[in-house]
């Protein structure tokens, strides 16, 4: 094929460009915008541990946690999405907006804490969906649950107190 046969092929033929909705379809593992869930996470500092360009934060306060996430110092490696353990971060399948400017790229969301059902200590329990991947079934998640919507503290006396009520053989 010469060139004038080149020239006359494209000057001939119908364009090939897309038009905007005639869009490529995005693959499966496309690492599009971050998502965070607010009401799966349990601020436990995994993905800001991860997140090698920190582009996460997580500060806590006396009555709600705050996340922030600075999608311009993101790399979209998937790190916290990847070792997140209650699910709370995933990438869109689309990619993130236009930015005009820097105030957009930040994202800030509020955790809020809930009160211990025993002593009203403030904390965040693990996720319903969590509990269920972890225990494998729906029925001992539900027993989990009522466990860890207690505080660290409660948690230890009421472990400690089945402990001694098992080996002296007296509930109480």
């Amino acid at each position: 094929m010469n060139i004038f046969q080149i020239v006359f092929h494209n000057y001939t033929s119908p364009s090939r460009t897309r038009k905007p909705d005639n869009k490529v379809a995005y693959p499966l593992d496309y690492r599009g915008e971050l998502t965070h869930k607010t009401e799966l996470c349990t601020l436990c500092g995994t993905c800001v541990y991860v997140c090698s360009p920190i582009a996460i934060e997580i500060t806590r306060e006396a009555e709600r946690g705050v996340w922030d996430y600075d999608g311009g110092r993101c790399t979209y490696c998937g790190k916290c999405v990847e070792f997140c353990p209650t699910g709370a971060l995933n990438f869109c399948d689309h990619s993130p907006s236009t930015i005009t400017n820097r105030q957009q790229e930040l994202i800030k969301d509020i955790v809020e804490y809930r009160s211990c059902t025993r002593c009203g200590a403030k904390i965040i329990p693990i996720p319903m969906e969590t509990l269920v991947k972890l225990y494998h079934s729906e029925e001992a998640a539900q027993y989990a649950s009522k466990i860890y919507e207690l505080c660290e503290r409660c948690r230890s006396r009421l472990h400690s107190q089945s402990i001694k009520s098992g080996i002296s053989g007296v509930n109480g």
